[in-house]
């Protein structure tokens, strides 16, 4: 008896118009598009692109293109705050809209952050909220008027979206993605997406369209990935929230390049329905959404939003679970906390500033009267290479696939790479591995509770804090290893990525040579360069228990306190 096979959904409207003999022109055609979108008055001279330095921060500033109000309205970054001026009125969002459009364009000019930009059609939207709220005085939703990013996955109705795959050039898309309904639905503007790898597993931010996405804390470097695009336009101050995917690092890694904050929330939080992907049908590691912001309110502004607009209506996959604002009080209301400290993963040793940001972040904590304990990850060493195993069962095929009709060479971004000799697994074998994995959980849940023993506060730990990844922004090539981070996809973990503090290269030398785990390792320590990356921001992040995502912000934001009163006492 023969099987019928599924039914396959076709979410895309595709236009053939590419083979490949024509693919590279198709791209260099759709890179010159978006930058001809950019207004004349808002490009950069030659002279200042000719001349730029490692540092472009102050380039938006000193560019001259924007007004006083338009730095002040983006150089402000509490999205509460920016939420309360445009709700009261102080500021519209067509002033909003417009001075990131302006910030966005001046960014994507010298990291190469956008792969695609909405500004008119942004404008237009912002006044139709300006008006509702004139004539009503009332706000559309709770994100109303604010301009959003987001990361070039997350379709819109009637645009292209390539994600990154020159063979995806022409791809029209049929559907919003359930997040972009809702965000809308919310109030919020969509202005711009943003750059991203391809394939999006990398933990830097190329493609064969776009090029190269940089740092722009030091353009030699990289911003992270896969959500690249993002953290670089954030730290540029042309988004004040963006939107973001995690499966294992992409909004956590770019935050901690970039010096900001991020979230990897638990599975199915946040609706993922209609959105574009890799390894789509994938479900043992899921992929997140996840918001991107430069103040912890951004964070738990998108939360609450999104979690109280019954995402279970949007996405048939979304938990339809509203915000609990009370388990986002209870690490208040608990007042002493205690954290677990994860110093190493046990196969990759912290650079300098990294160790230091753990040591000043435990000192800032106990000063505050919180607890602090050591947490090992001596046993989880099998976890990276059953992370790849359950990835890359189907031996790249999905990729090669989306590659083949046009012969979209794998761009070498990283030592990330589809081995020929790689044979699919049989479901019986991938079967094996998700066995292992929920082993794996169960164990880890067994070594948390276990700490209860170690802590005078009569509970487990109520949070563990480890770095982000053993180094900082790397240079492009060079960030090949995420599993600080990809360890809580496999764990269903949520957490937190927060900015701690700043490479100074006096403070950060090396002290010697430390005990290495490998040669991997030795060749990971030879890499740090004080030099290069004095100035780069130094993150980590807090990680909660499986679906406490609102715990885990609470967390955030006491240690936040923490450091900010540690900086003030400095």
């Amino acid at each position: 008896m023969t099987s019928t096979p599924f039914p396959r959904p076709h979410e895309h409207h595709e236009t053939p118009h590419i083979s490949k003999d024509t693919w590279r022109e198709a791209a260099r055609q759709k890179k010159a598009s978006l930058h001809s979108l950019i207004p004349e008055d808002w490009r950069l001279s030659q002279s200042v692109l000719d001349s730029l330095p490692p540092n472009v921060l102050d380039i938006p500033k000193s560019s001259g293109i924007l007004s006083e109000t338009e730095l002040e309205i983006t150089d402000t970054d509490d999205v509460a705050l920016i939420l309360s001026k445009l709700h009261s009125g102080q500021w519209t969002s067509s002033q909003l809209t417009r001075a990131y459009s302006k910030r966005a364009a001046i960014a994507h000019q010298v990291v190469n952050c956008l792969h695609e930009s909405y500004f008119p059609e942004a404008q237009e939207r912002a006044q139709e909220l300006d008006e509702h709220l004139k004539k009503t005085g009332k706000v559309v939703g709770p994100l109303h008027g604010l301009p959003i990013s987001l990361k070039d996955q997350f379709d819109i109705e009637g645009r292209e979206l390539t994600m990154g795959y020159a063979s995806w050039l022409g791809r029209i898309s049929k559907k919003s993605a359930a997040i972009v309904r809702l965000l809308m639905d919310a109030g919020a503007v969509i202005y711009c997406r943003t750059s991203l790898p391809q394939t999006l597993m990398h933990g830097e931010t190329a493609n064969h369209i776009f090029g190269w996405t940089v740092n722009p804390y030091n353009t030699k470097l990289t911003p992270g990935g896969s959500s690249g695009g993002e953290g670089a336009l954030l730290a540029m101050k042309g988004s004040p929230l963006g939107v973001g995917t995690d499966i294992g690092g992409s909004v956590r890694i770019p935050a901690g390049f970039c010096g900001l904050w991020a979230l990897r929330p638990s599975y199915h939080r946040v609706p993922y329905g209609h959105a574009s992907n890799s390894w789509l049908g994938q479900n043992s590691i899921v992929s997140v959404i996840g918001p991107m912001a430069r103040s912890f309110s951004g964070l738990d502004i998108f939360f609450k939003a999104v979690l109280d607009s019954k995402p279970g209506d949007y996405d048939a996959t979304a938990l339809p679970f509203a915000y609990r604002g009370e388990l986002r009080q209870t690490p208040k209301s608990l007042g002493k906390l205690c954290f677990g400290i994860i110093r190493t993963d046990c196969m990759r040793t912290p650079h300098p500033p990294v160790q230091r940001a753990l040591d000043e972040t435990v000192k800032a904590l106990t000063a505050a009267g919180h607890e602090v304990i050591e947490f090992s990850l001596e046993d989880y060493k099998r976890v990276p290479s059953l992370n790849e195993e359950i990835l890359f069962a189907d031996a790249g095929e999905d990729m090669l696939k989306t590659f083949e009709h046009i012969g979209e060479p794998l761009m070498a971004i990283t030592e990330f790479g589809i081995d020929e000799q790689m044979k699919p697994l049989s479901v019986y074998q991938l079967n094996q591995l998700n066995r292992e994995k929920e082993h794996i959980q169960q164990e880890f849940l067994s070594h948390w509770l276990s700490t209860k023993d170690q802590t005078s506060t009569g509970r487990a730990v109520d949070g563990l804090i480890m770095p982000i990844g053993p180094t900082t922004a790397c240079e492009n090539g060079h960030m090949d290893y995420d599993n600080y981070t990809s360890l809580w996809n496999i764990l269903d973990m949520p957490a937190v990525a927060f900015p701690v503090t700043f490479v100074d290269a006096k403070k950060d030398q090396a002290k010697g040579k430390p005990n290495l785990f490998d040669d991997k390792d030795e060749r990971s320590w030879s890499r740090y360069n004080p030099e290069l990356t004095n100035g780069l921001p130094v993150g980590l992040q807090v990680i909660g228990r499986r679906w406490q995502d609102e715990m885990v912000l609470g967390m955030a934001e006491v240690i936040e306190e923490a450091l900010r009163k540690s900086a003030l006492q400095k």
